[in-house]
């Protein structure tokens, strides 16, 4: 049975040793590393990079205190694409679902569902497939449906919401004025039925 060594980013540490340990169990599960949050993640990947003993798996928490798990999984996917991800959060809803599985994640499962479900997803990803757990599937789909009904910048703009940006972040990250961002909300809070942030993160983030 061929050796799968894993690492787990998540900053709550009975729950980042239960992971480690649920998987230790099993006779080709290793773990070759954690993190409580993304310096430390980030730092410990660059040296198993230099012991080339990069980690076939990563069990990424979207929630670490200051910091979003989407951030560790951009980084990892850019610099580490060897390694997979699988996302274990207690955020399910179809906006970081969509921007997980867009950014590289290849599984996803909720931090409520049975401790098989984490593992039926990482054997997935392991053997070269994907997993997203199925009773998130629908409101996925319908996720995307709507984004489909945003102009490309609308889209952007929404996404950075669901990464919990303020406008002023937004209008620099994407290089628009103040008042363009605005304008651009006012279009999807019209398109989405939402009437601020905080509706958008409730119903998509």
């Amino acid at each position: 049975m061929k050796e799968v060594k894993f690492f787990v980013v998540e900053d709550h540490s009975l729950t980042n040793l239960g992971i480690r340990q649920f998987f230790s169990r099993r006779d080709n599960f290793v773990c070759c590393g954690f993190a409580s949050g993304k310096d430390e993640a980030i730092e410990k990947f660059m040296e198993l990079k230099a012991e080339n003993a990069l980690p076939n798996i990563l069990i990424l928490d979207l929630n670490l205190g200051e910091y979003s798990g989407l951030d560790v999984l951009k980084t990892v996917k850019e610099q580490y694409p060897e390694t997979k991800v699988v996302v274990y959060s207690m955020y399910t809803n179809p906006g970081i679902l969509s921007l997980a599985l867009d950014n590289g994640a290849l599984g996803f499962v909720s931090k409520d569902s049975m401790e098989g479900e984490l593992l039926k997803a990482v054997d997935e990803v392991v053997h070269g497939g994907s997993y997203v757990q199925q009773n998130l599937v629908t409101s996925l789909f319908t996720y995307r449906s709507l984004l489909d009904s945003l102009t490309k910048q609308e889209q952007n703009i929404l996404k950075k919401i669901i990464e919990r940006k303020d406008n002023e972040k937004i209008a620099s990250e994407l290089n628009l004025t103040l008042r363009s961002v605005e304008n651009y909300l006012s279009r999807i809070y019209g398109k989405t039925g939402c009437r601020g942030h905080e509706e958008l993160i409730k119903k998509f983030g």
